[in-house]
């Protein structure tokens, strides 16, 4: 597939974009130590924020932040939410949900450390989730991402309102295999993902990065955008075969260098996206860029 850069843009005043949501015509962006949502027109116009932490730094310190990473809209009794989840990467502040009313911007937390436990249980001891997509009939998928150590990266499916249900709610782990085999990307990490219910592919970013363990960061390489077809589908098979994987600075040689750490879908049609990306390069700072795929 053909990938065109339309637009970019970098935010300096919103640190380590880290989810980007599209929905009712708005751009929904969450930073990973950012202490409020972002809430922009399409045209990355800044509408508001809505608090998420009381704090009086720009950016919250490492040590203390809940590292939100994951996101995506879910509808709760005919609702929309956004649904914020902390990586898990630490016990200590990372196992978290929040999920924010797009009616009211009222919001509620959830301690999500059952279900987490329940993920390390089932064999991925070295929890990282980054990224999270809603599909077609309440299904929700997380990505957790690899890294030097242990390299494997891991869809989690699950229903729609988990975090209500940690203890009994479905949980399935895929591996997600990349095409290729070089070491670089073995290396390459998950980190963000999104679904086209028109045309049912499930979409997902990944990077690389030079560190061997889900909590510190480390020198930048390359990223990439990837397409599963027939997503829906696939629930329930041994894996998710990738079907598409785009290098995004062959791509787009104005791609190079960026750490791209979310997607989502601006708009549809059949075999051809619109779509939005944030990068953070750790710099405390967002950049934003839209392209075309077909």
């Amino acid at each position: 597939m053909k990938l065109t850069l339309t637009d970019f843009k970098v935010l300096e005043s919103f640190p380590s974009g880290s989810g980007i949501e599209f929905h009712d015509e708005k751009v929904f962006l969450v930073g990973d130590d950012a202490k409020e949502v972002l809430i922009m027109n399409k045209s990355w116009k800044e509408l508001e924020r809505i608090p998420l932490f009381e704090s009086t730094d720009e950016r919250i310190p490492k040590k203390i932040k809940s590292d939100l990473e994951a996101t995506t809209v879910v509808v709760v009794n005919s609702i929309p939410r956004l649904l914020i989840l902390g990586s898990g990467s630490k016990e200590e502040h990372r196992n978290k949900a929040i999920l924010l009313d797009l009616d009211s911007y009222l919001k509620d937390e959830f301690d999500m450390t059952v279900f987490y436990d329940r993920i390390r249980a089932a064999g991925i001891t070295d929890l990282n989730i980054e990224s999270a997509a809603t599909l077609e009939e309440g299904h929700i998928i997380l990505g957790n991402r690899g890294n030097k150590k242990n390299p494997d990266n891991h869809l989690i499916i699950t229903k729609n309102t988990f975090w209500k249900h940690q203890a009994d709610a479905e949980l399935e782990i895929l591996p997600i295999k990349f095409p290729g085999k070089e070491n670089k990307l073995k290396l390459a990490g998950i980190s963000g993902l999104a679904y086209s219910a028109l045309n049912d592919w499930l979409l997902f970013t990944a990077s690389t990065e030079d560190t061997d363990n889900a909590v510190d960061d480390g020198a930048i390489g390359d990223s990439y955008l990837g397409i599963i077809e027939n997503a829906s589908r696939k629930i329930g098979r041994k894996d998710m075969k990738v079907n598409e994987f785009i290098t995004l600075r062959e791509a787009e040689k104005s791609l190079k260098g960026y750490k791209i750490e979310s997607v989502c879908v601006q708009s549809e049609k059949n075999g051809r996206l619109k779509l939005q990306l944030v990068a953070d390069n750790d710099d405390g700072v967002s950049s934003l860029f839209k392209v075309r795929l077909k």
